[in-house]
């Protein structure tokens, strides 16, 4: 059972946080959903998004899996695009 949380780094406050939904049983999850963030293009470009992936157990603490940080500044922020990164243990 996991989810993703997201920030735009820096972000002292966690006001950027988002989560996925829990994705429960499953060995290859799949995240399709669409997390926004209302904020102008200019601003946005200059952050670092910070993606990490959590096992979650209702009756534990939940367990990091990994994450990735991609700096947003080297991506077309107007075009969809797909790709797949690896996970690291990143400190959290």
């Amino acid at each position: 059972s996991t989810y993703v949380k997201v920030y735009l780094q820096p972000d002292p406050t966690k006001t950027t946080k988002r989560k996925t939904k829990v994705v429960k049983r499953n060995c290859h999850p799949s995240f399709m959903e669409m997390l926004e963030y209302r904020m102008a293009l200019d601003i946005i470009k200059q952050r670092v998004l910070k993606a990490t992936v959590w096992n979650h157990d209702p009756l534990q603490e939940n367990e990091f899996l990994g994450g990735v940080e991609l700096n947003l500044s080297q991506f077309d922020l107007t075009k969809e695009m797909t790709e797949w990164y690896p996970l690291t243990n990143l400190s959290r």
